[in-house]
């Protein structure tokens, strides 16, 4: 059985792209978030608690045990940062509700 070589298979009709211009924030496009949100309210998210940080040394870090204490680079009276993906969405108070820790979200979007 030998293969047919079809050199006519081999070409292909190749024409340059012909664009139109288009004007930026024109009266008919839309902002995203304007969009219908249904489509992504389901979506699960992570949020994190920022109560502060520290910074130590390794040797520190190794010398750490059960009990001991870890001082943060925040006072009791600042505000917790709410984050998503990292960036700051909101902030807030640390509160506690029955046996979980909660937050009262005192600032949100651009304030915060």
């Amino acid at each position: 059985m030998s293969a047919v070589y079809d050199k006519q298979a081999e070409r292909a009709t190749v024409r340059p792209v012909q664009l139109e211009e288009l004007e930026a924030g024109g009266a008919a496009s839309r902002n995203l978030l304007d969009a219908n949100l249904e489509v992504v309210q389901d979506v699960k998210v992570s949020l994190a608690a920022s109560l502060g940080a520290a910074q130590i040394t390794i040797g520190e870090l190794f010398a750490l045990k059960e009990g001991g204490l870890l001082k943060l680079d925040r006072l009791t009276s600042e505000p917790v940062d709410i984050l998503l993906d990292g960036r700051r969405v909101a902030r807030g108070e640390l509160m506690v509700s029955g046996d979980h820790f909660a937050v009262r979200l005192t600032e949100v979007g651009s304030k915060a």
